[in-house]
């Protein structure tokens, strides 16, 4: 989870880079420079907001969730050092 989170934020980052630049431009250029660095701004922090709220509300109640526990095979989340919750299958 936390890699997608923050790819999504580094790319919040490089829509807000695009706007900046596309202030300093004429015409359409700065018309649809703008335009695409706020689109790329909203989708991304809306993407982590989605992908967080995702994995807070799927999280089963008394379970403990470990993002590593199901993809390395851990027994123990190295974040909590608790048991982690098995991982769901498709």
């Amino acid at each position: 989870m936390t890699h997608g989170v923050s790819s999504l934020l580094i790319s919040a980052a490089a829509g807000y880079w695009v706007l900046t630049h596309a202030a300093k431009e004429k015409g359409q250029t700065k018309k649809y420079g703008k335009l695409l660095g706020l689109l790329i701004i909203v989708l991304s922090i809306g993407g982590a907001a989605c992908k967080i709220y995702y994995q807070v509300t799927n999280c089963p109640p008394g379970k403990y969730f470990c993002p590593i526990g199901g993809k390395m095979g851990m027994k123990t989340c190295p974040m909590t050092g608790q048991s982690a919750a098995p991982a769901a299958t498709p």
